[in-house]
């Protein structure tokens, strides 16, 4: 019976010649997919800068209302490296505790913030260890010391403006100041 397996090999061969509709249809799904997340994991370093400027929006904005609903006195104190958040106890001023989100916060080592208070303009990389660092207080009657932030990269002069008024007003907008 030479021709009844001819029949059955023929049968075979025409069953594996291709892929199904559906077949085709999930290996797109899932390349789309790779190609997707692929795509949001990389980040430019103008995004990771906007990103950290609109962090430290959210968290003066957060920090004024809490000084408002606790009814206390609360600053943001600039360091050398990054900012840390701290509460009047009524003795003294000491970092917030417990808090995982008014946590000390480190900028990345190209990222420079100048802060201006009031017409006074700092750069806050290098600042002298004994000296006060700057701070924006935030009264628990709802204002805040007026200020205005620009977050860089080092050796930019394009970055971030971050602005607060004394009612506790805050808007970020990108800088521009090269071109």
């Amino acid at each position: 019976m030479p021709g009844g397996r001819y029949r059955v090999l023929k049968k075979y061969r025409s069953r594996s010649r291709g892929f199904t509709l559906l077949e085709v249809l999930v290996v797109m799904m899932i390349i789309g997919v790779v190609i997707s997340l692929a795509v949001l994991s990389i980040k430019s370093d103008d995004q990771t800068l906007e990103e950290e400027a609109r962090r430290l929006q959210a968290l003066i904005n957060l920090t004024g209302q809490e000084a408002i609903l606790q009814s206390k006195e609360f600053a943001l104190e600039f360091t050398d490296d990054g900012y840390d958040f701290v509460v009047f106890d009524g003795k003294k001023w000491q970092t917030v505790s417990g808090d995982e989100i008014l946590r000390p916060r480190t900028l990345p080592d190209d990222e420079v913030v100048d802060y201006q208070p009031e017409g006074e303009q700092l750069t806050l990389q290098g600042m002298e260890a004994e000296k006060t660092p700057p701070r924006i207080y935030f009264l628990s009657s709802g204002e805040m010391t007026p200020f205005q932030l620009t977050m860089r990269r080092r050796g930019e002069s394009d970055g971030y403006l971050l602005t607060g008024n004394a009612r506790g007003k805050t808007e970020l907008r990108g800088t521009d100041n090269g071109k």
